[in-house]
């Protein structure tokens, strides 16, 4: 029993805050994002101390392994974080508040929930566990993204999200009943066992529709036509969560689908998997390039991401898995970082364009140089993390013979660079477009971003947490085996 317990309290802390919502007043509801934190310290805390790395609950559909203990660690520091900068937005100054999202206790617990489904959809092990935990992840992303009810581009960003959405889901939901009937089984590790045999149409066709809706929540091309809209539209906090949760939610899902569903027939998908990551991080890091809102253009950014991912399935899955969650975890720190900064200075000038960024190293030094270190480490700068990430990626993919691939990767990196020097220029190179205001940031967002800048730096001069995801990985792949 004691493997769900960081579930049974995020769920806890969710109904906590809902209800502590209905009775206070609006001064006291300043507590609820310190609620919401504390609940999420409290899991991870307890999935880090006391959680067994093994075990099942509920006939073997819900299980725990180290793999999936790492994927609660991340989705949970990823909210906690995201909790962390919307404080300014939702309780913060008068001016700051005027332009807020509002509905403290809905939005929190909404991010609550959506972890919960993260949580559960890493630990499923049967077919229609994993399909619902997927939703309870999604769904409240949905709502997220169209929070702010008074803004059409929230609402916008809110009726494709969920349109697209609803789409990935069918061709899921599609696939999973193909293997249901061709295995007679909902199983995860009994499907992969009658399904190990040669290829079927049917299976053929159930594999596509399962890998569509993969790679929509993974933002891989050409499924990735929701991302630049709904990171538009979406409250920056939002927008926020949601480059990095449903990254990893969907990270986590192709692991359930390539690794325990498709394991066996993955290796002979390798060419095809190389020519998805080329597409993904070529198109991203172009499209880039034109963009001028700072939402859309990390949008494109985290499209080209999601191709270096890809990378990580290509080599042997002792070096991939571990590979693609310290890659993972090098993303959520800087993105975060990076995202921390845009959500200050949209909460200061109400601004989201790059050249709207001009003479920030003057008006404030700190933050600019905060937000370069996130835009460097994301370009794959040395000795930041992003560095080393992409440094074990594509290793990966050279010793699995797609030479090509790499040099494409490193064309790619040297591209991102350069869209990434734009955003650099505005601050250091451009003159302020205001010399004599000044901005200054709230104790909360400061700590939260020297925090994630002290990650950003410490992981790649310090990449010793690597070896300890690949040790826990072998266990892992153990207990595939056993499966």
């Amino acid at each position: 029993m004691s493997i769900i317990i960081p579930e049974l309290i995020v769920i806890g802390t969710a109904f906590a805050i809902v209800l502590a919502d209905l009775f206070m007043s609006e001064r006291t509801r300043v507590v609820i994002a310190p609620l919401a934190a504390l609940g999420l310290l409290a899991a991870i805390a307890v999935n880090a101390i006391h959680t067994p790395v093994t075990g099942e609950l509920l006939g073997g559909r819900f299980a725990m392994d180290p793999v999936a203990w790492w994927f609660k660690i991340l989705f949970m520091t990823a909210a906690l974080f995201t909790v962390l900068l919307s404080i300014d937005t939702l309780d913060g100054r008068a001016g700051v508040r005027a332009r807020g999202i509002g509905f403290r206790g809905e939005y929190y617990s909404t991010i609550l929930f959506s972890v919960v489904g993260m949580m559960f959809l890493v630990s499923a092990r049967d077919l229609a566990t994993l399909f619902v935990s997927l939703e309870l992840a999604t769904l409240p992303l949905f709502v997220l993204a169209a929070w702010r009810r008074d803004d059409p581009r929230s609402s916008e960003a809110g009726l494709k999200y969920v349109i697209l959405g609803a789409l990935a889901a069918a061709f899921i939901v599609y696939g999973f009943g193909i293997l249901y009937g061709l295995a007679g089984s909902t199983n995860l590790d009994v499907i992969a066992q009658r399904l190990a045999g040669p290829y079927t149409p049917a299976f053929l066709l159930a594999v596509a529709l399962v890998l569509a809706g993969t790679g929509f929540k993974l933002t891989i091309v050409p499924f990735h036509m929701w991302a630049a809209d709904v990171y538009q539209g979406a409250p920056t906090p939002v927008t926020a969560y949601l480059s990095v949760a449903s990254k990893a939610a969907g990270l986590a899902f192709a692991f359930q689908v390539l690794y325990r569903l498709f394991g066996g027939w993955v290796p002979h998908w390798g060419l095809l998997i190389a020519v998805f990551a080329a597409l993904t991080m070529t198109l991203g890091n172009v499209v880039a390039i034109v963009q001028h809102n700072i939402k859309r253009f990390m949008a494109f950014s985290a499209i080209s991401q999601a191709g270096y991912f890809l990378l990580g399935f290509l080599g042997a899955a002792d070096a991939g898995v571990p590979a693609m969650l310290f890659y993972l975890l090098v993303y959520i720190v800087s993105n975060l970082a990076a995202f921390a900064c845009i959500i200050w200075f949209a909460n200061e000038t109400g601004k989201e364009h790059i050249e709207d960024y001009r003479g920030l190293s003057l008006t404030n030094p700190l933050m600019a140089l905060a937000l370069m270190v996130a835009l460097f480490s994301l370009a794959g700068i040395p000795p930041l993390s992003g560095f080393v990430g992409k440094f074990f990626l594509f290793s990966i993919a050279s010793q699995a013979g797609y030479h090509w691939l790499v040099a494409v990767a490193a064309v790619n990196s040297t591209i991102s660079l350069y869209y990434y020097l734009r955003v650099v220029r505005q601050m250091y190179i451009e003159p302020p477009a205001d010399p004599a205001a000044p901005l200054r940031a709230s104790m909360s967002l400061s700590a939260t971003v020297a925090i994630l800048s002290v990650g950003v730096v410490t992981l790649g001069i310090f990449p010793m947490v690597y070896d300890h995801i690949h040790a826990t990985t072998i266990a892992w792949l153990a207990s595939l085996a056993q499966g």
